[in-house]
């Protein structure tokens, strides 16, 4: 039976292989000529033959030492491309992000992020998928996902939701709107006023019913749409007025296409972050999660 080899000592063979002297080897290895040759001795009694012949200062191998030396080269290659893939880990020089969110975020604040993040690190590749935040709970819970963004009010056990970040929505108005006068807008500002509502299906709707009711506002509903963006719109071309999430709000706003205007009593809206439940989030996804809270405080001024 073949005695146990060390790594040691298959380092010193390789190195006297490709250097040609024990001498040298022990420079390579940042060690003495003795223990190489100790390291060699050792190697050639556990394989059961000869390694090199001595002549003089130099060494000649064996062909049986030839024959290893193959082998040796081989696995030595599949460390060193194990260590640069290992590098190229360690360094975001390679890899990959799977990234479902609703479309109030997924439509410009994530793609912004993206691609503030990929010009940071070209290496890495970013995959985003745009979907009802129910349909993104969904998804994280296939655990095929490193990052959800969402805005839910239940939770799936298999995925972990936490606040990601949470501010007032907002009132929208055409830029030459009356109300626009007002720096606040209290639930009566709606009443008989022509609105556009978020469709009957989406959570956010009962919520901003329930705003305008505690105020005794009945607003003329002109028109719906599932989208924060659409609703904007709408509103840009003079449909009407409305009230929407933060993001999107300020994002038109931003634009020029639209007024903003607070609301009082304050109406919170939560983005959620989503992650599967099963394994941590790799460094990748953290690096992201850095910028895309990065870029709610530098949107949304908080």
């Amino acid at each position: 039976m073949l005695a146990r080899l060390t790594h040691r000592q298959i380092e010193a063979f390789r190195a006297v292989m490709e250097t040609g002297k024990v001498t040298s080897a022990a420079v390579v290895l940042g060690t003495t000529q003795p223990s190489v040759s100790k390291l060699i001795a050792d190697l050639e009694r556990a394989a059961g033959f000869e390694m090199f012949e001595r002549q003089g200062r130099q060494v000649v191998p064996t062909p049986e030492a030839r024959a290893l030396y193959e082998e040796v080269e081989r696995a030595f290659v599949g460390m060193t491309e194990i260590s640069r893939v290992i590098e190229d880990i360690r360094d975001f020089r390679t890899g990959s992000l799977l990234i479902a969110g609703m479309p109030a975020l997924a439509l410009k604040l994530l793609p912004d992020v993206i691609a503030e993040f990929i010009a940071d690190e070209p290496g890495i590749t970013v995959s985003l998928r745009i979907r009802s935040s129910q349909a993104v709970l969904r998804h994280l819970s296939s655990q095929q996902f490193d990052l959800g963004f969402a805005a839910l009010d239940n939770d799936h056990p298999a995925v972990l939701r936490r606040e990601l970040f949470t501010a007032p929505m907002l009132a929208v108005l055409p830029l030459s709107h009356e109300l626009g006068r007002k720096t606040v807008l209290l639930p009566g500002d709606f009443d008989q006023r022509p609105f556009i509502a978020l469709g009957a299906e989406i959570g956010t709707r009962s919520e901003t019913d329930a705003f305008l009711l505690a105020g005794g506002a009945r607003p003329r509903i002109v028109a719906e749409a599932q989208l924060s963006a659409s609703i904007c719109e709408l509103v840009a071309a003079g449909a009407g007025i409305s009230i929407v999430e933060p993001v999107t709000a300020t994002h038109f706003g931003n634009l020029g296409k639209i007024l903003v205007r607070p609301l009082s009593p304050v109406q919170p809206f939560r983005y959620d972050l989503l992650l599967p439940a099963t394994r941590q989030p790799s460094r990748i996804a953290d690096q992201f999660l850095k910028l895309v809270e990065a870029r709610f405080d530098a949107l949304l001024g908080v």
